[in-house]
């Protein structure tokens, strides 16, 4: 699979501001600004939407892995929060809720760690990702 995303920055860095598509999908334009930029919520940015792709990512690994196993989720919701310091992302911490008929907690729990090491995002990130799943009864 090959992605080709094209982002195009203008203006200076404090002012300025991106825009980015994805050529393979019908994803619209985002516009980007830096993450210290006051967001009235007409944008985002890069750190945003490397955590937004991290929880899809992980929520979608984690839906094959329980399909392959036999379960169907009722509902998987995962969030993420990022740790950042010195402008450095250090952590992505998953978050997960999840309604999964049959399974049993300690089953749930070995899918739920197998998805995150099989997250191609996440393996991309070069920091520590944790996880923290709760399974709903």
């Amino acid at each position: 699979m090959k992605s080709n995303i094209k982002a195009v920055w203008q203006g200076n860095f404090k002012e300025g501001k991106g825009q980015f598509n994805n050529e393979n999908s019908k994803l619209d334009t985002i516009t980007f600004k830096p993450s210290f930029a006051k967001n009235d919520g007409s944008f985002t940015n890069p750190e945003e939407l490397l955590a937004s792709a991290h929880a899809s990512c992980y929520t979608m690994t984690l839906s094959y892995i329980l399909s392959e196993s036999g379960f169907s989720a009722d509902n998987l919701e995962t969030k993420i929060a990022l740790e950042m310091e010195n402008n450095v992302i250090t952590r992505s911490n998953l978050i997960l809720q999840a309604k999964i008929p049959a399974i049993t907690a300690e089953k749930f729990q070995e899918i739920a760690i197998k998805a995150k090491g099989m997250c191609p995002v996440g393996n991309a990130l070069s920091v520590e990702v944790s996880l923290e799943a709760s399974l709903i009864q």
